[in-house]
């Protein structure tokens, strides 16, 4: 029976230094050997996957922007866009509680770079987006999935409060949090990919590590979190892995019989 495998990105497939253990690549090109499906899932948008290293690795597709942008073999299946509408209210209240923000989108990444200066992320983003970062002062139309935003010490609650029913905020730590379209999360980017391919619900595993990741490892029937998760989603997960870099992908694998 063909299973689905979705593999978060950041503190799941690399580190922080977006370093890949060569167990993890040789571990997904097993997976598939074996006739299973590999995917990648993700808070970024499909703008922001783009690393060569990472996609040579090898997938049958992705769950984008927090499950906002579904592909499965380069084909688009599912896009969930914010209204303009959308992008301007939230981008009042970002702007009236002064936290910096980066709009992602399928195509392009926009931002104030000036307000983000010396920060290592938006160093990359520029590098591998180039002309597809753009700047929010001059954009006046958006393609955006979802929202990443520095707080700067903003009141959490507050701005959830103002953004009000139409959004979710994902909070990763104090300085860190995500705006996504509400009803739009990796679990339902994982059901509707899994309806496309006829994947039934019990052949379904995930691995993660961060907040934006509980609803998937709970939704999956096997939800694995990486040995350097935080303490909420190890309690989400059914197993936990080793850390990345000690072979947590192929060690998860391993476990469940997935790979010899």
């Amino acid at each position: 029976m063909k299973k689905a495998v979705f593999f978060d990105i950041d503190g799941t497939l690399w580190n922080e230094r977006m370093q890949i253990p060569q167990s993890t690549p040789d571990a997904v090109r097993a997976l598939r050997a074996s006739g299973h499906y590999a995917f990648l899932c993700s808070g970024r948008s499909r703008a922001n996957i783009r690393t060569p290293k990472l996609l040579e690795i090898g997938f049958d597709g992705m769950v984008a922007a927090c499950g906002a942008d579904i592909e499965f073999q380069g084909e688009s299946i599912f896009q969930k866009l914010m209204s303009q509408e959308e992008v301007e209210h939230a981008l009042s209240v970002i702007g009236r509680h002064h936290i910096s923000a980066v709009l992602e989108g399928p195509k392009y990444v926009y931002a104030k770079e000036e307000e983000f200066a010396g920060d290592p992320f938006i160093t990359l983003l520029r590098k591998e987006l180039d002309k597809d970062m753009k700047s929010i002062d001059q954009t006046t139309v958006y393609e955006v999935n979802k929202m990443s935003a520095a707080t700067n010490g903003a009141d959490i609650e507050a701005v959830r409060d103002e953004l009000g029913d139409a959004f979710s905020v994902i909070v990763h730590n104090p300085k860190l949090i995500e705006i996504v379209p509400r009803g739009i999360t990796k679990a339902t980017g994982i059901q509707k990919l899994c309806g496309y391919l006829n994947i039934q619900r019990e052949n379904t595993y995930a691995f993660g590590d961060s907040p934006n990741d509980l609803e998937m490892l709970e939704y999956v029937a096997h939800g694995i979190a990486m040995g350097n998760a935080g303490a909420a989603v190890r309690q989400a997960a059914d197993y936990v892995t080793t850390d990345i870099m000690d072979d947590g992908i192929r060690n998860g694998l391993k476990y469940y019989g997935l790979i010899g």
